[in-house]
């Protein structure tokens, strides 16, 4: 009977273990350098591709200073990604939290697009519709490989 029930409890850790790491194993962790126009910016990113066939980027920073601290100042972080194939695309806008209670110094970020992306990065602009990125570059990932 104990016989049993450990096979069953290692089927059930077996089963738990394979969807954990099912569901994890297909993000791919994004790195970055130590930005240097705002060196206290610790990126941390992750893409997955989804079962739609398309790519999911999340992008969440600490330690991010308000676009309107920088020089010159500016209005707006814009994320981009560089693809495979199709160029450089903006993604959208990354925003510091906003609100009473927020902590301003993080920032988040998460959209789905059709492109592969190989690298992310982000800009400061006074605008978010933009078809290409300023110089203003904050900070740039590692390339990378998503499967």
């Amino acid at each position: 009977m104990s016989l049993l029930i450990s096979t069953r409890k290692a089927a059930v850790l077996i089963l738990v273990l394979s969807i954990f790491l099912g569901v994890n194993g297909c993000s791919k962790k994004i790195t970055f350098p130590v930005s240097p126009v705002i060196p206290t910016a610790e990126p941390s990113a992750r893409v997955n591709k989804t079962s739609e066939d398309e790519y999911r980027v999340r992008l969440e920073v600490s330690g991010m200073a308000l676009p309107e601290r920088l020089t010159p100042a500016k209005k707006h972080y814009v994320v981009w990604i560089e693809t495979e194939g199709q160029g450089t695309r903006n993604i959208g806008e990354l925003r510091n939290n906003r609100g009473m209670m927020a902590n301003r110094s993080r920032a988040s970020f998460e959209s789905t697009t059709r492109f592969k992306p190989t690298q992310i990065f982000v800009t400061a602009e006074n605008s978010t519709n933009l078809q290409w990125p300023g110089d203003h570059v904050i900070f740039r990932s590692n390339v990378f490989r998503v499967k």
